[in-house]
């Protein structure tokens, strides 16, 4: 891995975005570049199907005003959220209309669709105002029933008044996060309990909880006082959430957000970036509630024939497959500059053997700008020096005799660079105020008498000139790019 000069930039944030903003990093050929990147996900799902499905049973009565007169703020605050594609449904529900669980003559009904999703604010509010309570008989009531539908339309020939016809469900998009939300104040039916001259015949609490999870429908509950644990289970089963509501429904609207809140996003990254710069992230995706961070691993490489120049590229996060957006509806991008060094020396080598052997390593080169980067390390077993530069602050490539530096083919096979340094020769303390002046030399591939000196200047704290030898393993390759 071979990366200099990285400038990550970050800023606080709040709502949608990615940290780091930006990364600017020097790669060598060959080389890479690590960053952790962290996506700020938005409190809500970004493209969001919800079907509202009401009680409206007698004793929901002193609920429904309060649905109606929250309505379009509940619709503006759900858009607030971070939700930049919202489309909202109606469905409602009393109980069967006949037997013991309801009466026909009022106008009880097992389940209807009162408004298909809409994108349209209006038309969905209308709906939730045209909304009135009838009666129905029993307390437990077709909560299943409307789940069932709402997931399947899958009717119910009942040979009684009040069937179901196909085709009722809520047309939730299939590339939207879809929302069930149901709001009540009874327990629910189960298919198959007494009550009436025959059994209960709406949909049982299994075949409910498998539509919904087949149609990944995630189940979000409002419990008014009077329901029972049935909402509980549905939303543990789909990943979903349930609040209470108080008697009075005052906090409907706050109940909403939150368990749409708790609802898990899918999260992952794309990048743009194309040859000689590739990106990869781990994990691939992560799974996170609304509003919470994801942290991901990227990593930045640069081709081992990367021309040198600057590249620039951006990075995207996407929520449930779909861009992350700002509050404007922009996609949130990270960008990306790469610089990959023209005329450059990279590898290393050894020079004597065992635990007396000198080791050194790195790479310099130039930028387009005629800038210098790169480190190198030193280490004399003998003595047990160890160099680690701090700065490169000159470089000169020079073709000078024997076998050209090829493969690659190169303008150079020579290479004269220093700058400043920090030392430990042996001692515990680190001397951080040396120069050095390095040699290198190419002489083509595999290693064919390529050659190594050092000079090391710590003033007072001393002096160690190592003279000019050929590698005893290792390999120096020098790239085109000469700048004389």
């Amino acid at each position: 891995t071979m990366v200099f000069a990285v400038v990550p930039v970050a800023s606080a944030v709040d709502g949608p975005g990615l940290t780091p903003e930006s990364v600017e990093a020097v790669v060598f050929p060959g080389g890479d570049y690590v960053v952790e990147k962290t996506v700020h996900t938005p409190e809500l799902p970004p493209k969001l199907d919800v079907c509202l499905i009401v009680d409206l049973s007698g004793s929901y009565g002193d609920d429904l005003p309060n649905i109606k007169m929250l309505a379009p703020g509940i619709w503006d605050d759900i858009v607030a959220g971070g939700v930049s594609d919202l489309q909202m449904g109606l469905a409602s529900f009393v109980d069967f209309p006949f037997n013991e669980w309801g009466d026909f003559a009022s106008g009880d009904y097992a389940y209807r669709l009162d408004q298909q999703l809409t994108p349209t604010k209006a038309t969905w509010v209308a709906a939730v105002n045209a909304m009135a309570t009838t009666w129905g008989y029993d307390e437990p009531e077709s909560q299943y029933e409307a789940f069932y539908q709402v997931a399947t339309g899958a009717g119910n020939d009942v040979e009684e008044p009040g069937t179901i016809p196909t085709g009722q469900q809520c047309n939730f998009r299939e590339d939207a996060t879809k929302v069930a939300m149901l709001t009540t104040d009874a327990s629910f039916h189960n298919a198959g309990d007494g009550g009436g001259p025959f059994p209960y015949p709406g949909a049982s609490a299994v075949d409910t909880t498998n539509a919904l999870v087949d149609g990944d429908i995630t189940v979000i509950g409002l419990k008014a006082p009077g329901a029972g644990g049935e909402l509980d289970a549905l939303a543990a089963a789909t990943g979903g959430a349930v609040e209470l509501t108080t008697s009075t429904s005052s906090d409907i609207a706050d109940a909403i957000l939150a368990a749409l809140k708790a609802i898990d996003v899918d999260v992952s990254m794309e990048s743009d970036c194309s040859y000689p710069i590739s990106t990869t992230f781990s994990p691939d995706s992560l799974t996170v509630e609304s509003g919470e961070d994801a942290v991901f691993v990227e990593t930045i490489a640069v081709a081992a024939d990367a021309p040198g120049g600057t590249y620039e590229c951006v990075d995207w996060a996407l929520i449930n497959g779909e861009p992350m957006l700002d509050d404007a509806g922009l996609i949130i991008y990270e960008y990306k500059t790469i610089k990959v060094p023209e005329g450059f020396l990279t590898g290393g080598g050894q020079i004597g053997k065992a635990k007396t052997a000198q080791n050194f390593g790195g790479n310099v080169g130039f930028l387009d700008d005629f800038s210098i980067v790169g480190q190198w390390q030193f280490r004399d077993g003998a003595t047990k020096l160890n160099m680690h530069s701090l700065s490169i602050d000159y470089l000169q490539f020079y073709m000078i005799g024997g076998d050209p530096a090829d493969p690659p083919t190169a303008n150079a096979n020579a290479a004269e660079f220093g700058g400043t340094a920090r030392v430990k020769d042996g001692k515990a303390k680190w001397i951080d105020t040396c120069t050095f002046n390095a040699w290198a030399e190419d002489h083509g591939e595999p290693d064919v008498a390529d050659a190594f000196w050092i000079y090391i200047d710590c003033g007072t704290d001393g002096i160690w000139d190592y003279g000019h030898d050929v590698l005893d393993t290792g390999n120096l390759q020098i790239h085109s790019g000469y700048k004389g």
